[in-house]
């Protein structure tokens, strides 16, 4: 999950009274979709990048400071090759919190005048075991991605 924060305050140099209103802290809002704009890099006995875009709509950006995957799987659902084929284990990922420093632009992706869209990726973070069976060869694998970071 990521958390985002905001303060607010004010600082008067007049006699008088002022105040600051802080937003209402709520869960940060972020897209994330795959991107298969790259060339292959996963083969037997290799390791792959995971890579993804990422937008942000909220009116503050965001850093990212680590990345947890979820089980493999294959774009296409009925396809022969998926993480494990026949009790075969054909794709592995990288455990636990992967470290990352990414930060998203405020409204980033969201239309006309306001940032791109943020690419990046895991180098490495999918493997591909020397065992994978013959049909996983050309295919797309889909990875569930979940960041934690906070408004920055």
């Amino acid at each position: 999950m990521i958390v985002g924060t905001t303060v607010a305050y004010a600082n008067l140099v007049v006699r008088g009274i002022g105040f600051g209103t802080a937003r209402t802290i709520s869960a940060v809002s972020l897209t994330v979709t795959a991107d298969t704009g790259h060339p292959a890099d996963l083969y037997p006995g290799a390791a792959g990048a995971i890579y993804f875009t990422i937008a942000n709509p909220n009116p503050y950006p965001v850093t990212l400071t680590s990345a947890s995957l979820g089980t493999p799987h294959n774009q296409s659902a009925g396809a022969a090759c998926q993480a494990s084929t026949n009790g075969t284990t054909n794709l592995t990922v990288t455990g636990g919190a992967i470290a990352i420093s990414v930060t998203i632009p405020a409204k980033a992706g969201t239309g006309s005048g306001n940032p791109a869209a943020v690419s990046t990726s895991l180098p490495g973070a999918i493997q591909m075991t020397m065992q994978a069976d013959p049909s996983c060869q050309s295919q797309v694998f889909l990875v569930p991605v979940t960041l934690s970071g906070a408004s920055s």
